[in-house]
């Protein structure tokens, strides 16, 4: 089918549905056949519209997502060509050398070097734009360093300060107290000594005299920069990756530190690149203790977004990475699968290494394929192992030096191409799947224009059907009250042991819920706790068996009449969309509980600061502060409106909703 041809095919379908949706309910009497055919029609409808909207995406983002320090922005740079040689110092057999050496013109490493998510996108000029933190979010995170200074050498674990490297190097330039290296000869012997400068001023003139000159030393007012341009000074790629590192090091002193930072690439540097094909390219942050996050929310759902899921070889899926895309497979509705990729990351000869692959590296890689999709089978996750690639962005990569092989650009090319040709793969089969579906629709949609009558016996399968649907309507004759009371416990357990350390709690406090350089949102992780991580947890738990018994009712109907197997399935497609609403539903009630019960999120709230309060106090014997926090959490979340109350009222509402939509579809009100 030619573009032209789905277009057309679309909008002479949606003119057939709604004439006859319009034929059938201007007939005498609206019985159930009637009420079934109709709100079929519509259901085509709307998922027509939405097919059309999917298939009118011009161009994808391809958003990289993935544990810290395992390869993504590595992978990225090489495959867009954001790569140029620069001359280096190395040491080799001993001696320093000048070498020639490929560089990323991003900042890689070994994890930890980029501060904030990156979007990369094809421009007509080079230029990089920021989205800056405000004056108060940086002082805030001025203090916390200074903190983290002042507590650096507590041999109490509760009250050391654990600071992200990537925040520690930007401040430092901010502020202007970095830690400086420096060769001091003892004797005959020479010796490399650290000197932090913000440590010596704080053992000189204590925490308050660190603050204020920190503060006035970082001058946030006049940091107000958000662009810079490509000057035709230099090579423009070594501009973009001096410039790049200055703003992702905040060492320019016009420029914040970055909340996010767009880097635009003119087609000189994207010369060979297949960058331009694609909306942008997002280098997400890291994932790290808590994977499944609001700001990578926005990518996953979206439609015009294809995910990469990076992991590496030796142990992929990486557990973070699956625990992040099992939460989101579980809703069935929302086809995410089509959109979903792992990309697994081999280091040179690890293939070659997998059991049986016998050295072969192809071997390898296909054993290691089958392993990721059995993996996603035993978790009961729907995903398409064409959807599981493989890219070793240093395959051809000397050893000594990071160089390509003489001989092997070509090779170098085709691995960069078949990744490229994989991605676009993946979108072209969402396509496919799509326009299959638009001729299901026409092929439905003339069984039931042809359907005949139901007999007696089969309009009272449909009534026995309706009754035992009424019959779970009510989720409390379903679901026990008790368990929804250890919501509240279970939720702040959840909260201390996901965020380990207690300064990370106390930025978390002093930020009333939020500590965005780490993406820590407190009402969201709610929404995810109550809605259940996986099927074995929470809301999706709980329902699991009503659910099931829902479906199965509905799949019975198929049995009944020839004419229903056309009409059913169709409604339990609706079904799981109906059921993917309500666990969202119920967590987004729980989350705008959270903040509600949380309020005012200011100094003048009597809970914030008894949360607050708990830093360097005096406790007693067995308190800790991870304990007393949790404590303070617990108790306000069961105060007045108890959250495990409100959780359970949420549930039966929407559960009723879900209900009285599946009987609508029967002509039921």
């Amino acid at each position: 089918m030619l573009t032209i041809q789905w277009q057309e095919e679309i909008v002479a379908l949606q003119q057939s549905l709604r004439h006859e949706i319009t034929r059938i309910s201007g007939g005498s009497e609206i019985n159930v056949i009637k009420h079934i055919c109709i709100n079929n029609l519509k259901a085509k409808l709307e998922r027509l519209e939405e097919i059309d909207k999917i298939l009118n995406i011009e161009k994808y983002k391809i958003v990289f997502i993935g544990t810290i320090g395992q390869g993504k922005t590595t992978a990225i740079c090489h495959l867009f060509n954001l790569i140029s040689d620069f001359r280096v110092s190395k040491t080799i057999n001993g001696k320093s050398k000048d070498v020639i050496e490929t560089r990323e013109l991003l900042s890689t490493g070994s994890g930890k070097t980029t501060i904030c998510e990156v979007i990369i996108k094809a421009a007509d000029k080079t230029y990089i734009e920021i989205e800056p933190y405000t004056i108060d979010e940086m002082e805030n995170l001025i203090f916390e360093f200074c903190d983290y200074i002042a507590n650096k050498e507590n041999t109490q674990v509760e009250q050391r300060i654990i600071i992200s490297e990537e925040i520690q190097r930007a401040i430092r330039n901010v502020i202007e107290l970095k830690k400086v290296t420096k060769s001091v000869t003892d004797g005959e012997k020479s010796k490399t000594i650290t000197f932090d400068k913000a440590k010596e001023l704080f053992d000189e003139s204590g925490i308050d005299v660190l603050k204020k000159t920190a503060v006035d030393n970082a001058n946030l007012e006049s940091r107000t920069a958000t662009k810079i341009e490509f000057d035709n000074q230099s090579k423009e790629q070594e501009w973009i990756k001096n410039n790049f590192d200055d703003i992702n090091n905040v060492r320019l002193k016009d420029f914040a530190i970055p909340r996010k930072i767009y880097l635009y690439v003119s087609n000189d540097v994207l010369s060979g690149s297949n960058l331009s094909q694609f909306d942008s390219v997002v280098d997400t942050k890291g994932l790290d203790e808590n994977p499944i996050r609001k700001d990578l929310h926005k990518y996953i759902d979206s439609q015009d977004s294809i995910c990469l899921f990076v992991t590496p070889f030796n142990s992929a899926p990486e557990a973070n990475i699956t625990k992040l895309i099992g939460y989101h497979l579980t809703s069935k509705s929302k086809e995410f699968h089509h959109r979903f990729v792992t990309l697994v990351l081999p280091h040179k000869g690890e293939p070659e290494k997998v059991h049986d692959s016998d050295g072969d590296r192809e071997l390898g890689i296909k054993i290691r394929q089958d392993q990721v999709q059995s993996t996603f089978k035993n978790l009961n996750l729907e995903f398409f192992q064409d959807n599981i690639l493989f890219y070793d962005s240093l395959r051809y990569y000397r050893d000594d030096i990071v160089k390509v092989y003489e001989d092997y650009q070509e090779e170098v090319q085709e691995d960069k191409d078949e990744l490229i040709t994989a991605i676009t793969d993946v979108i072209e089969r969402r396509r496919n799947l799509l326009l299959d579906e638009i001729k299901n629709i026409r092929v439905s949609f003339g069984k039931i224009k042809n359907g005949d009558a139901l007999t007696f016996s089969e309009i009272k399968a449909i009534e026995n059907a309706i009754q035992k649907i009424e019959n779970v309507r009510d989720l409390s004759k379903r679901v026990p009250s008790f368990v929804y009371e250890n919501f509240v416990e279970q939720y702040v357990e959840f909260y201390r042991i996901t965020y380990k350390a207690w300064n990370t709690k106390h930025a978390i406090h002093r930020n009333f819920g939020y500590y965005e350089p780490r993406d820590i949102d407190i009402y969201y992780d709610a929404k995810v706790f109550s809605e259940g991580i996986d099927e074995d947890e929470m809301l999706k738990k709980f329902t699991r068996e009503v659910k099931q018994e829902l479906e199965n009712i509905l799949y019975e109907l198929t049995s009944a009449n020839e004419f229903l197997k056309t009409l059913i399935p169709e409604l339990v497609k609706e079904f799981y969309g109906l059921y993917d609403d309500f666990v969202d539903k119920v967590g987004t009630d729980i989350e705008e509980e959270l903040i509600r019960k949380l309020l005012p999120r200011s100094q003048d709230s009597k809970f914030w600061n008894a949360l607050l309060a708990e830093k360097g106090k005096q406790r007693k014997k067995g308190e800790t502060f991870a304990g007393n926090v949790c404590e303070i959490f617990k108790r306000e979340l069961e105060l007045e409106a108890n959250l495990n109350q409100f959780f359970q009222s949420k549930a039966e509402e929407h559960w009723k909703e879900l209900v009285d939509k599946i009987l609508s579809f029967f002509g039921e009100k």
